[in-house]
């Protein structure tokens, strides 16, 4: 028994995971504590937009954020190779780039605007001109956090991610309370990506101040190494994010959308609990592949892990939804309930497919980014068609979890379906 204990706490995965862990959760309490006193500060139908804008920030933001696993992903290859130089250029080109790229989105939103307000039925376009706004810094800070995940420096990496909840909680709760309502929210959003920017981007870069070797090598980085890493995070997006936004377009009553949104925000903790495994996973993954070794023992102990908590998450929701939902949200939510009791299991397959998809990028096998984009479109598709109730759009999600878990298995352990797609200079 004393063995395995030292066993276990000598693990590198379960310790950076473990430490990634309790960092999360420091910032989940936070983002809990957020959605909870929105939901109690804003209306149902205030509730329900904020949602819909934060998912739609969320898919916005896809087209860059694939580039953020390609840094972490040459940040790895880099450091197994020793040359830190290539490290630093590339976060200094990473960073420029994406500044660029955030006020790029930042017009794009303006452009957008007028339409986005009539498609979500909102009464004015000051939340999204805010939102759009907040691209530039969401953009930038998580260039820093990708390259310490990518050295596996997990100490800084878990400070920055435990300050991600309390920054976002103070400076939203700040400006609802001033009185500016869904605006506010957009604003604190603005507010505190600047902040965690400024405050990780100093100590990222003296991480890697003295490094020595042939600066220049991350400009043979090619944005072809991203496709797949685009298409995979993409469709992950679609795939736990859409609903959001179709349910508040498809239900006419804003009040319903509102009710949803207090379950899937719930819900989706069963996904995003076990991120930190992935935040460790990723790199080690990464590197282990750069220096041609295998790592399947560590998506078995990954996938373990979070079955473990995910599962766990999953079975609380289904067994006590309307305790649940009365002690977060309040009786006016109550109705959220019935919601609640399954979209944590439709959750548990997603928190699986997480982990495996990110092991499978980090193993460049490429086919599987071409199959999840087909699976989120066929998702959307489904409730499109299939949108009576807000039950079905809840087991639409669990059948293309599911299904899209199963096939990324079987991609993994058939020699058949492992040749990629794309040309790689490893096996």
């Amino acid at each position: 028994m004393a063995l395995s204990i030292r066993s276990l706490h000598s693990d590198k995965l379960i310790k950076s995971s473990s430490l990634l862990f309790v960092a999360a959760q420091v910032s989940n309490v936070f983002n809990c504590a957020f959605q909870i006193v929105m939901g109690r500060m804003l209306s149902p139908k205030e509730y329900g937009l904020m949602n819909a804008l934060l998912a739609l920030f969320v898919i916005m933001v896809v087209p860059v954020a694939p580039l953020f696993t390609v840094i972490t992903h040459k940040t790895a290859e880099y450091k197994a190779q020793g040359d830190l130089a290539a490290i630093h250029d590339l976060h200094r080109r990473m960073s420029r780039w994406v500044i660029g790229a955030g006020l790029c989105g930042l017009v794009f939103f303006l452009v957008l605007s007028p339409y986005l307000r009539d498609y979500l039925h909102m009464s004015s376009i000051a939340p999204i001109v805010i939102i759009g706004m907040s691209l530039v810094a969401a953009l930038a800070y998580p260039v820093n956090l990708a390259v310490l995940q990518g050295v596996q420096d997990y100490t800084w990496l878990g400070i920055y991610q435990a300050l991600g909840g309390p920054a976002k909680f103070l400076f939203t709760v700040l400006f609802v309370w001033a009185g500016f309502g869904v605006s506010g929210v957009m604003a604190g959003l603005v507010a505190s990506g600047l902040l965690l920017w400024a405050m990780s981007y100093f100590p990222t870069d003296k991480h890697l101040i003295r490094a020595k070797g042939s600066y220049g090598a991350a400009k043979h980085i090619s944005f072809i190494d991203a496709i797949p890493v685009f298409l995979t995070v993409f469709a992950f997006t679609l795939l736990t994010q859409a609903d959001m936004v179709l349910v508040n377009r498809y239900f006419s009553a804003r009040e319903t959308a509102g009710i949803y949104a207090s379950a899937a925000v719930l819900g989706k903790a069963v996904m995003y609990i076990p991120g930190a495994i992935v935040l460790a996973l990723f790199p080690m993954v990464s590197e282990q592949y750069a220096l041609n070794r295998g790592s399947r023992h560590l998506l078995i102990k990954a996938l373990i892990m979070t079955m473990a908590i995910s599962g766990s998450g999953a079975v609380f929701f289904y067994l006590f939804p309307v305790s649940i939902i009365g002690v977060v949200y309040g009786d006016q939510y109550i109705a959220a309930a019935s919601i609640l009791k399954y979209y944590g299991l439709a959750m548990l397959p997603m928190a699986l497919l997480m982990v495996l998809m990110n092991y499978l990028i980090a193993r460049e096998k490429n086919l599987f980014s071409y199959i999840m984009i087909v699976g989120a479109l066929l998702e959307i598709f489904a409730i499109f068609l299939f949108h009576n109730s807000l039950m079905q759009i809840v087991f639409i999600m669990l059948t293309a979890g599911t299904l899209l878990l199963v096939t990324g298995i079987a991609i993994q352990y058939i020699p058949a379906l492992q040749p990629n797609l794309m040309p790689s200079s490893k096996v």
